[in-house]
């Protein structure tokens, strides 16, 4: 059991601001934010993502993903089309300039994370991610996490309506 007092959840996000402002220099010749670099990365691997979707995957807000879709749009490196299921969606997909963007600004962010992990060795990078890995999991899955609240809330309304329907289906029969 952790018993230390507050200060690796200060560490991590201190790590986490110094690694975005060295990728925001990197990614400077790509013409990309961090923001973006972490959309397109995840929609290559999920294309099928609505942006609210990939909103909640990137951990910004819905409404702040026009603004990191539209400039790539604009550039050619992103294309939207309705989804087939349904009409209000919009899937994104790669262009080929998208695509290889997209595999330019990996290498160069590969690059980076190395030249940042490289005074540690394999076990410590393992138990590193390891540990984020852990930390991740478990913060995702605690109650004050914003997912896990929703999912409370849909279950709160579920419940309602399963008891709503039970009463009216009680109702129906005494009548």
């Amino acid at each position: 059991m952790y018993n230390r007092p507050v200060g690796t959840v200060y560490l991590l996000k201190r790590a986490e601001l110094a690694v975005r402002s060295c990728m925001e220099v990197a990614l400077l010749q790509f013409d990309l934010t961090p923001a973006q670099m972490l959309m397109l990365f995840r929609l290559r691997d999920h294309a099928d993502l609505s942006s609210a979707a990939l909103a909640r995957e990137i951990g910004v807000r819905p409404q702040s993903m026009i603004g990191l879709i539209r400039p790539l749009e604009d550039r050619g490196l992103l294309e939207r089309e309705p989804s087939p299921k349904h009409r209000r969606v919009l899937h994104m997909r790669f262009t080929p300039a998208g695509k290889k963007l997209l595999a330019d600004a990996i290498r160069v962010a590969a690059r980076i994370e190395s030249e940042l992990l490289q005074d540690l060795n394999n076990k410590q990078v393992e138990g590193l991610q390891e540990a984020l890995t852990k930390l991740w999991s478990r913060a995702e899955s605690h109650d004050m996490h914003p997912g896990s609240i929703r999912e409370k809330a849909r279950e709160l309304m579920r419940d309602h309506m399963a008891q709503t329907q039970r009463r009216a289906d009680s109702g129906r029969k005494r009548a």
